[in-house]
Protein backbone atom coordinates (compact mmCIF):
# COMPACT_ATOMS: atom_id res chain seq x y z
CA UNK A 1 0.00 0.00 0.00
CA UNK A 2 2.78 2.45 0.72
CA UNK A 3 4.65 1.38 -2.31
CA UNK A 4 1.42 2.31 -4.23
CA UNK A 5 0.94 5.48 -2.82
CA UNK A 6 4.52 6.48 -3.64
CA UNK A 7 4.20 5.62 -7.11
CA UNK A 8 0.97 7.52 -6.90
CA UNK A 9 2.95 11.12 -5.25
CA UNK A 10 5.59 11.16 -7.58
CA UNK A 11 3.81 10.30 -10.90
CA UNK A 12 1.52 13.80 -9.54
CA UNK A 13 4.60 15.80 -8.90
CA UNK A 14 6.89 15.21 -11.76
CA UNK A 15 4.17 16.65 -14.15
CA UNK A 16 3.77 19.77 -11.72
CA UNK A 17 7.51 19.92 -11.07
CA UNK A 18 7.59 19.60 -15.20
CA UNK A 19 5.43 22.72 -15.52
CA UNK A 20 6.79 24.80 -12.75
CA UNK A 21 10.56 26.68 -11.95
CA UNK A 22 11.58 28.32 -8.90
CA UNK A 23 14.31 31.37 -9.97
CA UNK A 24 15.94 34.44 -7.93
CA UNK A 25 16.27 37.66 -8.96
CA UNK A 26 18.75 40.58 -7.66
CA UNK A 27 17.93 44.31 -8.46
CA UNK A 28 18.97 47.61 -7.87
CA UNK A 29 16.77 50.34 -8.17
CA UNK A 30 16.18 54.37 -8.37
CA UNK A 31 13.05 55.22 -6.32
CA UNK A 32 11.04 58.67 -7.63
CA UNK A 33 9.76 60.23 -4.69
CA UNK A 34 5.85 60.33 -4.99
CA UNK A 35 4.35 61.84 -1.84
CA UNK A 36 2.37 64.68 -2.05
CA UNK A 37 3.69 68.27 -1.45
CA UNK A 38 4.91 69.10 2.32
CA UNK A 39 2.67 72.04 3.34
CA UNK A 40 4.71 72.72 7.02
CA UNK A 41 1.27 74.68 8.47
CA UNK A 42 -1.02 71.66 7.50
CA UNK A 43 -0.81 69.16 10.98
CA UNK A 44 -1.86 66.71 8.57
CA UNK A 45 0.19 66.85 5.74
CA UNK A 46 2.80 64.73 5.19
CA UNK A 47 6.75 65.53 5.08
CA UNK A 48 8.19 63.23 3.23
CA UNK A 49 8.37 64.60 -0.12
CA UNK A 50 11.02 66.47 1.14
CA UNK A 51 13.45 63.87 1.62
CA UNK A 52 13.52 63.79 -2.49
CA UNK A 53 14.73 60.72 -4.43
CA UNK A 54 16.32 57.38 -3.31
CA UNK A 55 17.72 54.26 -3.85
CA UNK A 56 17.38 50.61 -3.07
CA UNK A 57 18.71 47.43 -3.52
CA UNK A 58 17.37 43.82 -2.85
CA UNK A 59 16.39 40.02 -3.83
CA UNK A 60 13.67 37.55 -3.68
CA UNK A 61 13.00 34.08 -4.79
CA UNK A 62 9.82 33.27 -7.41
CA UNK A 63 8.03 30.44 -8.23
CA UNK A 64 6.62 30.05 -11.96
CA UNK A 65 4.65 28.26 -14.01
CA UNK A 66 3.96 27.77 -17.48
CA UNK A 67 0.25 29.14 -17.08
CA UNK A 68 1.43 32.46 -17.04
CA UNK A 69 1.19 32.94 -13.10
CA UNK A 70 4.17 33.17 -10.76
CA UNK A 71 4.11 33.76 -7.18
CA UNK A 72 6.91 35.11 -5.13
CA UNK A 73 8.82 37.43 -1.82
CA UNK A 74 10.83 40.07 -2.00
CA UNK A 75 13.30 42.18 0.56
CA UNK A 76 15.26 45.24 -0.23
CA UNK A 77 16.77 48.10 1.19
CA UNK A 78 15.97 51.75 0.75
CA UNK A 79 17.52 54.68 1.43
CA UNK A 80 16.89 58.09 1.22
CA UNK A 81 20.02 59.69 2.52
CA UNK A 82 19.12 63.73 1.91
CA UNK A 83 19.02 65.77 5.15
CA UNK A 84 16.55 68.00 3.76
CA UNK A 85 16.38 71.49 4.86
CA UNK A 86 14.81 75.19 4.33
CA UNK A 87 13.91 78.50 5.08
CA UNK A 88 10.46 80.60 3.92
CA UNK A 89 9.23 83.69 5.38
CA UNK A 90 5.66 82.79 7.33
CA UNK A 91 5.06 86.73 7.98
CA UNK A 92 6.78 89.90 7.66
CA UNK A 93 8.44 89.46 11.40
CA UNK A 94 8.30 85.55 11.16
CA UNK A 95 9.96 83.07 9.49
CA UNK A 96 10.20 79.27 9.51
CA UNK A 97 12.85 76.67 8.88
CA UNK A 98 13.23 73.12 8.98
CA UNK A 99 16.51 70.54 8.69
CA UNK A 100 16.16 66.73 9.17
CA UNK A 101 17.80 63.56 9.16
CA UNK A 102 18.33 60.59 6.64
CA UNK A 103 15.45 58.47 6.20
CA UNK A 104 15.58 54.48 5.38
CA UNK A 105 12.89 51.94 4.73
CA UNK A 106 13.37 47.66 4.48
CA UNK A 107 10.41 46.60 2.63
CA UNK A 108 9.33 42.59 2.58
CA UNK A 109 6.60 42.10 0.27
CA UNK A 110 4.66 39.07 -1.20
CA UNK A 111 3.58 38.94 -4.44
CA UNK A 112 1.58 37.51 -7.63
CA UNK A 113 2.82 38.36 -11.22
CA UNK A 114 0.92 37.55 -14.52
CA UNK A 115 3.21 37.46 -17.13
CA UNK A 116 3.41 36.11 -21.42
CA UNK A 117 5.27 32.76 -21.48
CA UNK A 118 5.61 32.61 -24.95
CA UNK A 119 6.22 36.43 -25.43
CA UNK A 120 9.74 36.78 -26.88
CA UNK A 121 10.35 39.65 -23.52
CA UNK A 122 8.19 38.16 -21.30
CA UNK A 123 5.87 41.05 -20.29
CA UNK A 124 4.50 40.95 -17.11
CA UNK A 125 1.89 42.69 -13.98
CA UNK A 126 2.76 42.54 -10.18
CA UNK A 127 1.30 43.06 -7.74
CA UNK A 128 1.98 42.86 -3.91
CA UNK A 129 1.43 43.37 -0.53
CA UNK A 130 4.01 43.71 2.56
CA UNK A 131 4.40 45.45 5.28
CA UNK A 132 8.21 47.52 5.72
CA UNK A 133 10.10 48.77 8.66
CA UNK A 134 10.14 52.18 7.56
CA UNK A 135 12.32 54.99 9.27
CA UNK A 136 11.37 58.36 8.70
CA UNK A 137 14.18 60.77 9.82
CA UNK A 138 13.55 63.32 12.95
CA UNK A 139 12.44 67.12 11.21
CA UNK A 140 12.57 69.95 13.07
CA UNK A 141 10.78 73.33 12.21
CA UNK A 142 12.36 76.14 14.45
CA UNK A 143 9.69 79.47 14.24
CA UNK A 144 11.53 82.86 14.55
CA UNK A 145 9.89 86.00 15.20
CA UNK A 146 8.61 88.86 17.45
CA UNK A 147 4.83 88.13 17.58
CA UNK A 148 4.45 86.21 20.63
CA UNK A 149 7.21 88.25 22.82
CA UNK A 150 8.81 91.36 23.61
CA UNK A 151 11.30 91.19 20.93
CA UNK A 152 12.47 88.25 19.21
CA UNK A 153 11.13 84.69 20.18
CA UNK A 154 12.46 81.10 19.07
CA UNK A 155 10.44 77.72 19.00
CA UNK A 156 11.18 74.64 17.91
CA UNK A 157 8.94 71.38 17.43
CA UNK A 158 9.46 68.13 16.01
CA UNK A 159 6.86 67.66 13.09
CA UNK A 160 4.25 64.54 14.06
CA UNK A 161 5.36 60.93 12.47
CA UNK A 162 8.99 61.57 12.01
CA UNK A 163 11.95 60.34 14.20
CA UNK A 164 10.34 57.06 14.94
CA UNK A 165 10.70 53.61 12.89
CA UNK A 166 7.25 52.05 12.72
CA UNK A 167 5.92 49.11 10.17
CA UNK A 168 3.65 49.97 7.52
CA UNK A 169 1.64 48.32 5.71
CA UNK A 170 2.05 48.87 1.67
CA UNK A 171 0.72 47.79 -1.60
CA UNK A 172 2.60 47.55 -4.58
CA UNK A 173 1.77 47.30 -8.34
CA UNK A 174 4.12 47.26 -11.09
CA UNK A 175 4.62 46.04 -15.11
CA UNK A 176 7.82 44.91 -16.66
CA UNK A 177 9.57 43.13 -18.69
CA UNK A 178 12.30 40.05 -18.81
CA UNK A 179 14.68 39.62 -21.93
CA UNK A 180 16.50 36.32 -21.92
CA UNK A 181 20.03 35.95 -22.09
CA UNK A 182 20.90 32.29 -21.72
CA UNK A 183 18.45 29.81 -20.57
CA UNK A 184 18.28 30.21 -17.15
CA UNK A 185 19.61 33.55 -17.20
CA UNK A 186 17.95 36.88 -17.84
CA UNK A 187 17.75 41.03 -17.49
CA UNK A 188 14.35 41.79 -15.52
CA UNK A 189 12.99 45.66 -16.04
CA UNK A 190 10.55 46.70 -13.51
CA UNK A 191 8.85 50.22 -12.73
CA UNK A 192 5.95 50.40 -10.52
CA UNK A 193 4.02 52.50 -7.89
CA UNK A 194 3.96 51.56 -4.22
CA UNK A 195 2.25 53.63 -1.13
CA UNK A 196 2.13 52.80 2.49
CA UNK A 197 -1.63 52.41 3.86
CA UNK A 198 -1.13 55.40 6.19
CA UNK A 199 0.19 57.47 2.64
CA UNK A 200 3.18 58.80 4.50
CA UNK A 201 5.60 56.74 2.05
CA UNK A 202 4.70 57.03 -1.94
CA UNK A 203 7.55 56.24 -4.53
CA UNK A 204 7.94 55.35 -8.39
CA UNK A 205 10.54 52.06 -7.90
CA UNK A 206 12.30 51.85 -11.33
CA UNK A 207 14.44 48.84 -11.14
CA UNK A 208 16.73 46.46 -12.96
CA UNK A 209 17.58 42.83 -11.99
CA UNK A 210 19.00 39.65 -12.89
CA UNK A 211 16.86 36.48 -12.91
CA UNK A 212 18.22 33.51 -12.25
CA UNK A 213 16.27 29.89 -13.10
CA UNK A 214 17.27 26.66 -10.91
Amino acid sequence: MKKAVAIVFVLAFIPAAAFAQWSVNFNYGWLDNASPEWKVFDHNSKPFSIWGNGWQAGGGVEYRKKSGLSVGGSCCYQSFSTEPSGKFEKYVSESDGWSGEASWQVPVEAYARLFRPRSLLQTNLKLGLGVMVSHVGRLMVTTTGVEYSEGSGQWTSIVNGTGETLYRPFGEISAGIKIPITARLGITVDYGYLSTFDRMVQELPFQLGMNIKW
